[in-house]
């Protein structure tokens, strides 16, 4: 901790030092990046996939939720924590704060232990840069605050923005020669982008990056940011938008990329300030067109808040958590704000999912309402408790409910209790005596929420295998890998089936 101080002490007395400026791009040409898709170095075994119905009864060892908690270590899925980096001089966390961006980083680390997010919603804030280009300090502190991520298992929703209640934000010209900066640092740290990075939030327009209020940035040059966005982001991480009007904006080619992250969810499926914007009918034509397919993420108002920010509104620190838990199904909600509305700073309040805690679900309701769950993180009763609920379920929740070996020939079913697919696991492998090999007929689609696949695969010719693990990772090779609920060993990213 304090050797993270001085590194920020020394960074701020440097600042007077001469930066040289990078080069800006003048075109595009070579975004964007090499996607991490499946190591074409690995061999692929020939299978089939077919969709499957959801197993209630199980052969194989589950967790219960007593001792579940190794699940919550799942990457790229849950519940997430929040902090902010100025870039620049001053270094500081939230802009105006004081505070060092590091040591709030692992003061949140902290803070959160017992509930073990991996995700932070890290957003960056160029406002020390509005009138000039990104130099090589501002990428030099961003590197250090991904790579203390790195250090922690946290990965990055990242969000870039210029604007806040005091400061102005940037126009298109200064924006569009940052992102092309930006695409040129992503190239070079492309490991490091790998590592760290879960999703993009667009960001970039009005206040905190939620797209109003916006100045000196023009409108009309909203869809232009919003394309050189996804261009300068590598294909494979998908990119986030506030709401649906700014949504539209983005090209066409790039919206099968497109998630949403709704910052105003009260339970209210269409608000004014909402993701569908008091639209009703958005809601189900928008879900139907393919929102199950992206990344997509949500918090609740703070919880000191009144309902609009009215001053007549009614407070907003007792949200119910079943309508919440609805838009969690229509969004297909892969993260959700820890930070918002559960244990916020403020002595003798208890706040809307910290309620949560004390109260419960039952599978009838849960059934009733055609929600996900998992009936091992049931207790006797049939009931789970609601905060317990939730921080599961989000994303993906995969069991593998059966597995066969025979002769040339494995069989195993997947299945998918949570309420989004694995969209950031590009790879399915079986282990075999330690040798990985690709399944062919994988397709992270396939298992949406509520879903079930059942693979058979070839195995080579010759081989009796003296064990079997399944690996579901983010491409073949990397240490990015999911944990299934089953109650096997788990070593290396591979979930062990089969021993001699």
């Amino acid at each position: 901790m304090r050797k993270i101080l001085i590194i920020c002490l020394v960074v701020a007395v440097a600042i007077g030092a001469a930066i040289t400026a990078l080069v800006l791009f003048s075109g595009i040409e070579n975004y964007p990046q090499t996607p991490a898709w499946p190591g074409e170095e690995l061999p692929q075994l020939t299978s089939t996939a077919q969709q499957a119905n959801i197993i209630t009864e199980f052969a194989l060892p589950m967790f219960s939720l007593e001792n579940a908690r190794p699940l919550l270590q799942n990457p790229d899925r849950g519940l997430r924590m929040e902090t902010y980096i100025t870039l620049g001089d001053p270094l500081e966390a939230y802009p105006l704060s004081r505070e060092c961006p590091f040591e709030k980083m692992l003061g949140f680390i902290e803070k959160y232990e017992e509930e073990s997010p991996t995700l932070v919603q890290l957003y960056v804030y160029l406002t020390n840069y509005n009138r000039r280009p990104l130099d090589d300090l501002a990428f030099a502190q961003l590197e250090q605050m991904l790579a203390l991520l790195r250090e922690h298992n946290v990965r990055a929703l990242l969000r870039f923005v210029y604007q806040n209640e005091s400061n102005p934000d940037a126009p298109w010209r200064r924006v569009r020669g940052h992102l092309l900066q930006i695409g040129e640092w992503i190239g070079e740290n492309a490991q490091l982008v790998e590592d760290t990075i879960f999703a993009v939030q667009a960001g970039i327009v009005g206040n905190w990056g939620e797209g109003h209020n916006n100045e000196n940035f023009r409108n009309r040059y909203i869809g232009r940011a919003f394309d050189l966005l996804m261009r300068v982001v590598p294909e494979d991480i998908f990119v986030q938008v506030r709401n649906i009007d700014l949504l539209h904006r983005v090209s066409p080619e790039f919206r099968p990329r497109l998630g949403i992250h709704d910052d105003y969810m009260i339970g209210e499926p269409y608000g004014v300030w909402n993701f569908f914007l008091g639209r009703s009918g958005e809601v189900e034509r928008e879900a139907e067109a393919g929102f199950w397919r992206t990344i997509n993420d949500g918090e609740m108002p703070w919880g000191v808040a009144t309902y609009y920010d009215r001053p007549d509104g009614h407070p907003l620190d007792s949200l119910e958590a079943l309508p919440i838990i609805r838009q969690f199904q229509q969004y297909s909600m892969t993260s959700f704000s820890l930070e918002h509305n559960y244990r916020e700073d403020v002595p003798g309040r208890t706040f809307s999912m910290y309620r949560w805690r004390s109260q419960y679900l039952n599978a009838a309701q849960l059934r009733e309402e055609g929600l996900p769950y998992h009936p091992a993180l049931l207790d006797d009763s049939g009931d789970i408790n609601t905060f317990e609920y939730v921080r599961h379920h989000l994303g993906y929740l995969l069991t593998i409910t059966e597995f066969e070996l025979d002769e040339g020939q494995v069989r195993f079913t997947i299945q998918n209790n949570g309420f989004a697919a694995p969209l950031n696991f590009h790879a399915l492998s079986l282990v075999i005596d330690g040798e990985e090999f690709l399944v062919d007929s994988y397709d992270r689609f396939a298992l949406a929420s509520m879903q079930a696949v059942t693979y058979t695969v070839d195995l080579p010719e010759g081989i009796a295998p003296e064990s079997v693990g399944i690996r579901l990772a983010r491409s073949g090779g990397s240490p990015i890998s999911a944990r299934f609920l089953n109650d096997t060993e788990f070593a290396d990213g591979v979930q062990m089936m089969k021993y001699q």
